[in-house]
């Protein structure tokens, strides 16, 4: 009944101007929170997809350099050179690559945070640490099977290719 009310009385003052929808602030509420919710599942959905697409990065950038490496590991294979030795030297250049990652992507985050103080506030700064550690495991773990095929070559074959 307010409602026929309101658009009376709007009428009146001004025939061009017609409210179309009046909401109570209880469902304008549930609308919003809907909205909200949906941004939520976006987000959600586009921050799994970063995280899949990343370990697939390193998954590939790790098989590359395994690969472009396998020479030098069977050599290492055959002159007697530990296991946990060639998995550190593999696991080294992965995280010294997923560091430089980290830490430039912290650093972006923070210089948009500055420029826009609404990205990210400051009772939330600890999503950044967090998040970087969260891809240092995610990349680690990514990095396991090329580093498990490299630990398989045979000295007799990476000598014998080229």
């Amino acid at each position: 009944s307010l409602a026929r009310t309101l658009r009376e009385t709007t009428a009146a003052l001004d025939p061009n101007f017609q409210l179309r929808e009046v909401l109570t602030l209880r469902q304008k509420a549930e609308r919003e929170q809907g909205f909200k919710q949906l941004m939520g599942l976006t987000v959600a959905a586009a921050m799994m997809s970063v995280v899949i697409l990343s370990a697939a990065g390193i998954y590939a950038l790790m098989s590359f350099t395994v690969a472009r490496r396998r020479r030098e590991i069977g050599i290492r294979t055959a002159l007697g050179a530990n296991r946990n030795r060639i998995l550190l030297g593999i696991f080294s250049r992965a995280l010294a690559q997923l560091a430089t990652g980290a830490v430039v992507g912290m650093l972006g985050a923070v210089a948009l945070s500055r420029m826009d103080e609404d990205a990210l506030p400051e009772q939330q700064i600890w999503l950044l640490p967090a998040m970087a550690l969260f891809m240092l495991v995610v990349g680690l773990l990514a990095a396991l099977e090329p580093a498990r095929r490299g630990l398989s070559i045979q000295p007799t074959e990476a000598l014998r290719e080229e």
